[in-house]
């Protein structure tokens, strides 16, 4: 630091003649300060050091400044800056050394040689302030300063009163004695005032100067020093003329006191201030939905993670967030949330027209890190800066979305993925609890009866709205719960069928942790965004991974292993034209009226979740589904991620065991249950009118004899011994024994008739039938097709297509 220096003071003809009477103001002042509060007392010189350690004595130490948090990305970028006070704390050593000596210059230029209080400062500034007739100087120290502003009344509210400024010096000669000169200067450089809400010299080197306070110029740093005594009159954004004199005034300082030369004087007053484009600017790079994210996980801490490292209250957590100067790592990656951004903002691949007045569709991702649970990418919405729309943890309906969790349920249940269910809708049952009890197909639909794997791929809403019926909403409620991490006690999920075709509420956030289970074969791992929080140097928090199976790994990878169909021939393969060579599972999802669509899907290494729908008061998207808007998005942002990374396969699942299906046509209700459950197989009982004996088996499928996954819910029809009626199909124009197998499988007995045609188209096609179309009949009647045939004679066929016939015509029933 600089010797001591004293000031070359030159006077004018005016000063000559107050110079008498400043000295006798300042012999006074000094009296002023020391003596009355002793005087009455009658105290000596030693009385008053005692009366000052006495009044010194509760001193401990200066408190830590509220230090700004700073927020950093995966890759190590800034993403944003927390704080109530803008300040980061520098050391000495990080500060110039011009701006050192500027600062020292216009508040202290003896702070290295004098104690706490410094009379030699106080006349001269008493000089000053008369040459000038006002007050242009203060006699107050650093360490006097820096004692206001930590432990008096604070920036601009010094106690002025003699009382005030004997607490100050007393409590200054504690400071002094409890930290090094170089501490004490260090502690005030962090916390001066710099206007613009900016604290300490770092700090404002950054937000004036964009560059550390190392690397500060002479011209900067005597700028900033300038600023100290009056830092809203002297900012130099809204007022550079002023700034810059104010500057000049420090530079003619620092030569008063031998410190730069008058040719440095010179030429550095010359200057122009030199301040960036940017200078102030606040720099708003970080996704500020992410921010939100994140320090509502911790202020609200819910995970109980936070609680040793910030504190054990909210208000406590808070004011460390803000306050205590840390360095918060997160697992954001800030490139794929700018192509998240960019994704969001194209035009969507179909056109959608709001209702006047609502919004256009919004978009929200989110992507998960399979293994761990870090969230890559959080986007709430195309302009979240701008519209405050909170979309990813928010709730949404999901519809067919949903369906892997009824999976896992059914899974769970020991109901294998070959069970068959009717795919004609719509469906209806009493238990199903719409308005008028029925379901139909939104995005897909099948003919007679299919199994699961055919029900995910082509998204078949009637088939999971039976099967959730025989799994129990309950099962499903529960499984999703621990799937997606939820505490059921106060967010959990209500156990209703709709369940089958997502008619409840859940949010992308929700929606990617429960299918990043499914991908880490079973394991959940609670979505996280703090991967490690220090301060001073030193690590108070590392995250650690919070990963529990709660799917068994087998049913988690059949789930897999039914969602890859999904984008390779099912509702998403649309989308999936120019998807690369990385394997890839996932679900559509359109809710009720189009309202929401979904896409979720990963590949080994991530989940992402896509969600377009309408902000605010939901309405229909008109003619939209998952795969024709969600899907596009989620493959073109995917795509970038995946660039570079291996294609890693998805594990096989493993293989269910397989055995024959008993046949149980003929017996009694009780017998077939207990033969079916005795071979692995569970029934499904439906009693129907049929002309089999009453109480009977008459029809079960799969069929005995085949060859299923066991578990599979065999149905099985009972006969009530009653016929049951059948109307008549129209058969005329099918080929003769496609007409046939569709008469006898409605229990009918067909008695084809062939009859000679001159017409070669119809030969072999049914031209007539009796009774006709639309007629009701008794199951086991006879019924008469009559089939196109060439010949001179007309042979008949009987039900069984063994018929003789005359002439040239072979009653073959097959025809």
């Amino acid at each position: 630091m600089p010797r001591s220096v004293h000031d070359r003071v030159s006077f004018k003809p005016i000063a000559a003649l107050l110079l008498i009477p400043v000295i006798l103001a300042t012999s006074i002042l000094t009296a002023a300060v020391l003596a009355p509060p002793f005087a009455a007392a009658g105290l000596g010189v030693n009385e008053i050091r005692s009366r000052l350690d006495a009044l010194g004595s509760d001193f401990t130490r200066i408190p830590r400044f509220p230090e700004r948090s700073t927020i950093y990305a995966a890759d190590g970028s800034i993403l944003t800056r927390l704080y109530l006070d803008n300040r980061e704390i520098v050391k000495l050593g990080a500060i110039s050394r011009a701006t050192q000596l500027a600062v020292l210059a216009i508040e202290d230029s003896d702070f290295f040689q004098h104690g706490a209080l410094d009379v030699s400062s106080l006349i001269r500034a008493i000089i000053e302030n008369a040459k000038a007739r006002e007050v242009v100087q203060g006699g107050s120290t650093i360490t006097q300063q820096l004692v206001g502003l930590t432990l008096g009344l604070g920036r601009d509210r010094f106690d002025q009163s003699v009382e005030g400024k004997i607490q100050e010096l007393a409590l200054a000669i504690r400071v002094e004695q409890r930290y090094s000169k170089e501490r004490i200067f260090e502690l005030y450089l962090n916390q001066v005032y710099m206007g613009n809400g900016v604290y300490g010299i770092g700090t404002a080197a950054q937000f004036y100067f964009r560059k550390p306070a190392r690397e500060l110029t002479l011209a900067e740093g005597a700028m900033l020093a300038g600023l100290i005594r009056e830092p809203d009159y002297y900012e130099p954004i809204d007022n550079p003329e002023v700034a810059r004199l104010r500057r000049d005034d420090v530079l003619k300082r620092m030569e008063a006191l031998g410190w730069i030369s008058e040719a440095r004087l010179a030429h550095v007053r010359g200057l122009p201030l030199g301040l960036p484009e940017d200078a102030g600017r606040l720099v708003r790079r970080h996704p500020p939905f992410f921010v939100k994210y994140l320090t509502d996980q911790m202020i609200e801490n819910r995970s109980g993670e936070f609680t040793e490292a910030l504190g054990k209250t909210q208000k406590a957590r808070r004011r460390m967030l803000y306050e205590g100067g840390l360095e918060i790592h997160t697992t954001l990656e800030p490139d794929w949330q700018s192509w998240a951004e960019e994704e969001a903002r194209r035009p969507l691949r179909v056109s959608i027209s709001p209702p006047p007045g609502s919004p256009p569709p919004d978009v929200s991702i989110v992507t998960i890190d399979n293994r761990t649970g870090a969230v890559k990418v959080i986007l709430s919405g195309r302009n979240y800066r701008k519209e405050k729309l909170d979309l990813a943890t928010t709730g949404h309906q999901p519809g067919s979305a949903f369906k892997p969790f009824v999976l896992a349920g059914a899974f769970k249940r020991g109901i294998p993925p070959t069970q068959t269910y009717s795919s004609s809708s719509p469906w209806c049952s009493p238990a199903w609890d719409d308005e008028d009890h029925c379901v139909s197909n939104a995005e897909g639909s099948g003919v007679g009866l299919v199994d699961l794997y055919t029900a995910t791929e082509d998204s078949i809403n009637v088939v999971f709205a039976q099967l959730i019926l025989d799994v129990g909403a309950a099962v499903v409620a529960d499984i999703s719960e621990q799937m997606i991490g939820m505490d059921p006690t106060t967010e959990g999920l209500l156990a209703v069928p709709a369940l089958a075709t997502g008619s409840v509420a859940i949010s992308p956030v929700d929606m990617a942790a429960g299918y990043q289970t499914i991908a880490n074969d079973g394991r959940h791992c609670d979505p996280y965004t703090v991967q490690s929080i220090e301060r001073d140097g030193e690590a108070i928090l590392e995250h650690e991974r919070a990963c529990d199976p709660v799917l068994k790994q087998g049913d988690a990878r059949l789930i897999t292993s039914m969602l890859e169909a999904v984008p390779v021939s099912g509702t998403a393969a649309s989308a999936f034209g120019a998807w690369g060579s990385w394997p890839v599972a996932g679900k559509t999802g359109t809710a009720q009226e189009n309202t929401n669509v979904w896409f979720g899907g990963y590949t080994k290494q991530f989940t992402t979740v896509v969600w377009v729908g309408s902000p605010g008061n939901p309405y229909s998207m008109g003619s939209v589904f998952g795969g024709t808007v969600a899907a596009p998005i989620w493959v073109s942002f995917m795509s970038r991620v995946m660039q570079g990374l291996p294609a890693i396969g998805f594990p096989d699942p493993p293989k269910p065991p397989e055995g024959p299906v008993p046949s149980v046509i003929g017996m009694r209700r009780q017998e077939a249950i207990t033969a079916l459950s005795e071979a692995g197989f569970r029934a499904s009982v439906e009693v129907v009118d049929d002309s089999s004996p009453k109480g009977q088996v008459f029809s079960q499928s799969p069929g005995g004899g085949s060859i299923t996954a066991l578990g599979t819910l065999i149905q099985i029809q009972i006969s009530t011994g009653v016929p049951a009626k059948v109307t008549m199909p129209r058969v005329v124009d099918m080929r003769g024994y496609l007409a046939a197998e569709l008469l006898r499988s409605l229990g009918l007995v067909v008695n084809l008739v062939r009859v000679q045609t001159d017409d070669p188209d119809k030969v072999g096609y049914v031209i007539s039938q009796e009774p006709r179309s639309t007629t009701e009949v008794v199951q086991g009647s006879t019924v008469r097709i009559f089939v196109g045939d060439q010949g001179n004679g007309g042979g008949n066929g009987n039900g069984n297509g063994n018929g003789n016939g005359n002439g040239n015509g072979n009653g073959g029933g097959g025809g």
